[in-house]
């Protein structure tokens, strides 16, 4: 998140939506404040008109008493601790008296959200604001933070589901002077359902892993590379890191996190902890030694100001935080609080953006200072470069139409990255561009330059890429070739197998291999209905003994399912210029049921996606308006 925290869009985005907080409370305070009102003034006409009638009163005492009557209206005299007053209360009828103290009880909730919605928008900004100042004080204003909102939304969203339920039988009884009993079990039901939900959202455990492909480089692997890690931890003032984890990925970084590495040949990754440096052996091979260990140099420098440590504390809140927001998003009746908590986790993202930023160009000055601000120039220009040309080539793999007898990504980079990485310069935006991250996000590239001094002209940069020496950090490993190759082979084998499956889903089969690539994810397969009846389905049509000819996925205009009078999809077919529906009875047993309908669900959603696809690239090629092949209901409701 980049814009400023005053900026008219932000305030568009979180901090109006966030109000919505306050529409709830205000309504009903709104609403009650008026029925507190009319029943005040109806029980001091009551209380005149019998002071009037009571003939043994003077004049004098009935202005007396009415004046009296008028300093204690209803809503006073049922909270009041007189023991006159309470004596006199005891003897109201029991639901009248609960009628009104509902009210009451209603008001004092809507002050209670409104005050507390208040303090909640004050405790964000001071938070915030604290969290600007180091990374300490924003691990420990998100703590504070995080705690302080858990309990406010969670009693929040308490409150106003009182409130919207109260509302759903006063309303009717103070208008129409009715209740309705259906209305207040739904409603009361979305009450739980919301509260039940954030409740649940606290305590769920949440899924911290994260996954590293690459493989352990040991000591015995690469004696020179530790030792060369150690010499530059020890001039960075750091130890060095626990275990280093060699990849393909087109980044360096560094983390405390524990986290799941899984190599090419593993079934199952395997958790190590401790400080984890993760090295990418494609990138190694084309740094030359003065750039490597700057790029070396800068990950170790966020382990001597303590970055990974800050952001391993870190990292738990803030998806704690997250699964939170799901369950506030999830209650219905909580979306008010929701947009609330959004707005501070928004907040909060300036903050970690601010500073992840200032971390960056730290690291950048350090490893600069032990190198040069050339060096670390050059490496951050040749890593972006990489990884967009990477980028570049997956896509173009990504958008083939036809499938790959073998991928050769890492090939078609080797070969092609220093064509490429001499034009880079002036193809593109490069100073607005900045270089991948797990973890943190970095500041383009062009203030990075800037802050290095590097005058970033597209000549200087130009000449700064021309270099494409053999990087002597890839040779420190032993067996880096056939190791980068094998990662290569299981990523680019993956790739391949995937834009298979995509292919699957964008082809309307014209020939027999773009058929035979469809049926090899969509194979025929016979499901069962009511009646032990068989359905087959294919990649283009469902069949059915009752019908008189099988439904072809193009010929579907919606599916839905229909429980009233036994359980049956109802089909709706357009044919001939008119809509007819088709019926199929479903069976009652429930994992058949759920074999066929999923079955349907599937098949019809890949007919569904490949017809919108085949008209998106139709519509490309002659955008004149057409009638479309099919309508875009891919789901059975």
């Amino acid at each position: 998140m980049q814009q400023d925290v005053s900026s008219l869009g932000f305030v568009k985005t979180y901090v109006y939506p966030a109000l919505a907080l306050f529409l709830i409370p205000v309504a009903c305070l709104i609403f009650y404040g008026y029925v507190q009102s009319t029943s005040d003034q109806e029980f001091l006409d009551l209380a005149i008109a019998d002071i009037k009638g009571d003939a043994q009163l003077t004049p004098d005492e009935k202005a007396q008493s009415i004046e009296g009557a008028k300093s204690m209206p209803l809503s006073w005299l049922l909270v009041s601790n007189d023991p006159d007053v309470v004596a006199w209360r005891d003897g109201l009828p029991a639901d009248y008296l609960y009628q009104q103290l509902s009210i009451i009880w209603a008001i004092r909730i809507s002050w209670f959200c409104i005050l507390a919605g208040i303090g909640a928008f004050m405790l964000t900004g001071f938070t915030v604001i604290l969290s600007l100042r180091s990374q300490s004080m924003q691990y420990y204003s998100l703590l504070i933070g995080w705690h302080t909102l858990r309990t406010f939304c969670t009693l929040e969203v308490i409150a106003q589901a009182l409130l919207v339920f109260s509302l759903s039988f006063w309303i009717p009884a103070f208008f129409f002077n009715i209740y309705i009993l259906k209305l207040l079990f739904i409603i009361g039901i979305f009450g739980l359902c919301a509260v039940g939900a954030v409740i649940a959202a606290i305590f769920k455990k949440v899924d911290e892993d994260f996954i590293i492909e690459g493989e352990s480089i040991t000591r015995e692997m690469a004696p020179a590379l530790w030792e060369d890690l150690e010499r530059l931890s020890q001039s960075m003032n750091t130890a060095p890191p626990d275990q280093v984890i060699a990849g393909i990925d087109d980044n360096f970084f560094v983390t405390q996190t524990p986290v799941q590495v899984k190599g090419h040949e593993d079934e199952e990754p395997r958790t190590i902890t401790g400080r984890t440096l993760f090295v990418s052996l494609s990138l190694l091979k084309k740094l030359p030694h003065q750039e490597a260990d700057a790029v070396l140099l800068h990950e170790l420098a966020h382990f001597s100001g303590n970055d990974t440590l800050y952001t391993q504390k870190i990292a738990p809140l803030l998806a704690r935080y997250g699964h939170f927001l799901q369950g506030l998003y999830e209650g219905g009746i909580s979306l008010p609080v929701f947009y609330f908590a959004v707005m501070f986790r928004a907040l909060y993202e300036l903050s970690l953006g601010k500073l992840s930023r200032q971390r960056e160009f730290r690291a950048d000055r350090l490893a600069s200072e032990k190198t040069s601000p050339e060096s670390m120039a050059h490496a951050l220009l040749r890593i972006t470069a990489y990884s967009h040309y990477r980028n570049e080539l997956e896509q173009e793999f990504f958008d083939a139409e036809q499938v790959h007898d073998e991928v050769n990504l890492a090939h078609r980079i080797d070969g092609g990255f220093q064509s490429f990485a001499t034009t880079f310069v002036d193809n593109r935006d490069v100073g607005g561009l900045a270089t991948a991250h797990p973890f943190d996000s970095h500041p383009p590239l062009e203030q990075r330059l800037e802050a290095l001094g590097f005058r970033s002209s597209p000549d200087v940069m130009r000449n700064a890429l021309i270099d494409d020496s053999h990087g002597p950090w890839f040779d420190k490993v032993d067996g880096a070739e056939s190791l980068e190759r094998a990662q290569w082979d299981h990523y680019e084998e993956r790739f391949r197998q995937f834009h298979e499956e995509v292919l699957a889903y964008r082809y309307i089969p014209s020939n027999e291999t773009e058929q035979e690539l469809v049926v090899k994810f969509f194979p025929p397969v016979e499901r069962t209905a009511a009646k032990d009846r068989a359905v087959q389905v294919d990649f283009e049509k469902i069949v059915y003994e009752d019908w008189d000819q099988p439904l072809y996925y193009r010929e579907i205009e919606g599916i839905t399912l229909e429980t009233e009078w036994g359980t049956r999809l109802e089909i709706v077919v357009k044919r001939d210029g008119k809509n007819k529906t088709f019926k199929l009875p479903v069976s009652k047993k429930q994992n058949e049921q759920q074999e066929l309908i999923g079955t349907i669900e599937q098949y019809y959603g890949r007919a569904a996606t490949a017809i919108a696809y085949q008209e998106s690239l139709r519509q490309a090629d002659n955008p004149l308006p057409d009638e479309p092949l099919s309508n875009e209901t891919f789901s059975i409701e």
